[in-house]
């Protein structure tokens, strides 16, 4: 499977690009509207930008006007098709989340009879776009249904703005079974490494939705099995799932201090990579800082002898740290 974050983009830049092909019909000109939808997909779901302000519509749309005016500086004989282009904008934000919105009927309404818009629209214009909003937002909550789950929920330690989880089960089970073989039969290697799997997916859904809410803020810490180090097509596989920049930088997978000993240059070329690790010291850790500036967070047990020499060298370590 690839990384849904990445499936759900390009459904979303596939929205974007119809609902400005049904809109413009034959004037339609890819490079006026390209750069808006890019530009939207940066701001909108990466959290990037140039302009600074806390609200985000208010970033948003600074940067999209930014951009109109540099296009029209450099296409002025076009200023007429980029300034319909960037008003057309003001309704997608409604129509994708950012602004609420309690009718898409009646907004349709408001951009067909928007003077400031100066489109011919042709005769089947408003039926062909109203039933691709419909079916985007049909879509859009049948992706995340296809994403949930009765049966596994994360059990969830929050610290601040990180939220350490560990996936669970409420499967009915024949009472045939005792507690211990239902524990051993779940924490058995091909079904850690399975719940690892679902727990990226199940995490990388929580995430879209965040986004969707405009909250980039949250982390999550999850386990990573060291097992699958040893399976080279399913470790490719599960990296694939998380391979987007947004989704290395809020689902962080842990090692403990233990296995990196061990797996030294499979989870430093995971950091190459990109993707956010957390390092959980344990009893093997030798009070050793060189390692720890490289990972996202340092998972601490109070526990430990080296506790409070940890917390003192904070200046040193230079990274997060987490007591557990």
């Amino acid at each position: 499977m690839d990384c849904i974050f990445e499936d759900y983009i390009k459904f979303t830049t596939n929205f974007l690009t119809n609902y400005y092909r049904i809109l413009l019909d034959k004037k339609y000109e890819r490079k006026y509207v390209k750069p808006f939808i890019d530009k939207y997909i940066d701001v909108r779901y990466y959290n990037k930008y140039v302009v600074k302000s806390k609200d985000f519509i208010t970033r948003l749309n600074k940067e999209l006007n930014n951009l109109a005016k540099e296009m029209i500086e450099e296409n002025k004989k076009d200023e007429e098709k980029i300034k319909n282009n960037f008003a057309l904008f003001s309704y997608i934000l409604f129509i994708d989340g950012c602004l609420k919105c309690n009718n898409i009927s009646i907004l349709l309404k408001t951009l067909f009879a928007d003077k400031k818009i100066t489109i011919e629209y042709a005769d089947n214009v408003k039926s062909d776009l109203e039933f691709l909003v419909n079916d985007y937002i049909e879509k859009k909550n049948d992706f995340f249904h296809l994403f949930s789950s009765e049966e596994f929920y994360f059990k969830e330690k929050n610290y601040g703005n990180v939220t350490v989880v560990n996936l669970e089960q409420k499967c009915i089970i024949s009472k045939l079974y005792s507690e211990y073989a239902i524990d051993k039969a779940y924490n058995s290697e091909i079904v850690v490494e399975n719940r690892t799997f679902l727990s990226i997916l199940l995490l990388s859904s929580r995430v879209i939705k965040e986004v969707i809410d405009l909250n980039f803020d949250h982390n999550y810490i999850m386990e990573f099995p060291v097992s699958l180090f040893e399976k080279n097509k399913k470790i490719i596989k599960y990296l694939r799932a998380l391979d987007d920049d947004m989704l290395k930088s809020r689902i962080i997978l842990n090692f403990k201090y233990k296995d990196y000993k061990i797996y030294k240059r499979d989870i430093r070329d995971l950091i190459n990579q990109g993707y956010g690790i957390s390092l959980e010291l344990d009893e093997e850790y030798d009070i050793n800082f060189d390692d720890l500036f490289m990972f996202s967070y340092i998972l601490l047990d109070k526990k430990y002898k080296y506790y409070d020499i940890i917390i003192n060298s904070k200046e040193d370590v230079k990274t997060n740290m987490i007591t557990l």
